[in-house]
């Protein structure tokens, strides 16, 4: 740079560099508001069950029920255990993926329910906007002071 000695130059540079950096993280968007736990487990629940990830969804479901769904199928692996409680819950989510939740949580005690609700993505990846009135439905339920997917609720 013309006319700044080095000290001067390298400032500036992280000067601008830094705002940079600051400008593309936020894309002069206000952060989002930091979600609840009870969002992100049935945000992480439905990612789980679009993309078909039976093992990643497993860790979601609440330990209790998987106790006795363990005893019910003793033989079965985490994969296969996992893809026949994902059936469950996606019997009625005709969704590939989601875009922009917006939900809702009501929450009694040791139970909650998360509504959501916003841009989805059908099977073939068409953007979709769901109403408040059309919300997917989210049982959770309180063990162990986590929270964790209720499939007895559903």
């Amino acid at each position: 740079m013309r006319g700044l000695k080095a000290p001067a130059w390298t400032a500036v540079l992280a000067v601008v560099l830094t705002l940079a950096a600051v400008t593309a993280a936020g894309c002069g968007k206000p952060a989002s508001p930091a979600r609840s736990e009870e969002e992100r487990v049935a945000e992480e629940a439905l990612r789980a069950a679009m993309r078909g990830d039976g093992e990643a969804f497993l860790r979601l479901v609440a330990p209790s029920f998987l106790e006795v769904a363990r005893a019910e199928m003793p033989e079965a692996d985490d994969e296969t255990l996992g893809a026949v409680l994902l059936a469950g819950f996606t019997e009625d989510v005709p969704y590939g993926g989601v875009e922009e939740p917006v939900f809702q949580v009501d929450v009694e005690g040791d139970r909650a329910v998360v509504h959501v609700w916003g841009v989805f993505l059908d099977r073939e990846g068409n953007r979709m906007d769901l109403g408040e009135g059309e919300a997917l439905r989210v049982p959770l339920r309180r063990e162990e002071g986590r929270w964790y997917v209720d499939l007895l609720d559903l």
